[in-house]
């Protein structure tokens, strides 16, 4: 039975120039120290593999100027299983020991997002292509109010930029009156007879 994974060849280079212990001498002096437990799970190595884990973490201590043989002190070191040396990573441990949880992620995937929402009526595309007073037969939902609904898309020659809509005014090359006018107007609009 082999007490851990060999060094690479770069490893045992740089293990070799500080004048380090080799990986399987480590363990041998961890085990003779801590016993032959992880050191956070206090599980046995019968069938889980050994890891050498550094208790201030090498990243950090590069950043804390620690020297490589500060990092590969005995001090500095414990046995792991492999899942625990993943879980803790890069962090630093709690107080009593313990791995730190990892943070809540924040940021949320766009399907994340998309499940959230409510099924789109094909019919109506969720109330965008109603007039202002129309329902949808499929859904029952009514207009959307928005600023630039479908129903009052122009082609630029015959847009009133109030009442109506084109592509100059959805993207600001004309200005458009608020959207309260805008309804307004519509109405305005339905009772001159301009919209069915």
């Amino acid at each position: 039975m082999t007490l851990i994974a060999e060094e690479t060849v770069q490893e045992r280079a740089e293990a070799v120039k500080h004048h380090r212990r080799t990986r399987p001498e480590l363990v041998l002096a961890l085990i003779k120290r801590d016993g032959d437990l992880c050191a956070y799970c206090s599980r046995d190595f019968s069938v889980r593999e050994r890891t050498i884990d550094h208790v201030h973490p090498q990243s950090r201590a590069k950043e804390d100027g620690w020297t490589y043989e500060e990092m590969w002190d005995l001090s500095n070191l414990v046995i792991s299983c492999k899942p625990c040396n993943a879980k803790k990573g890069d962090r630093v441990l709690l107080e009593d020991g313990t791995i730190p949880s990892r943070k809540e992620r924040t940021f949320r995937y766009r399907r994340d997002k998309r499940a959230q929402r409510a099924e789109i009526c094909t019919s109506c595309t969720a109330g965008r292509n109603l007039g202002p007073d129309e329902v949808c037969a499929s859904c029952g939902s009514g207009p959307m109010p928005e600023r630039f609904p479908r129903w009052a898309k122009m082609s630029a020659p015959d847009c009133d930029h109030e009442a109506f809509w084109c592509w100059a005014c959805s993207i600001g090359i004309i200005d458009r009156a608020g959207a309260t006018n805008m309804i307004l107007m519509s109405y305005e609009a339905e009772e001159d007879g301009l919209i069915p």
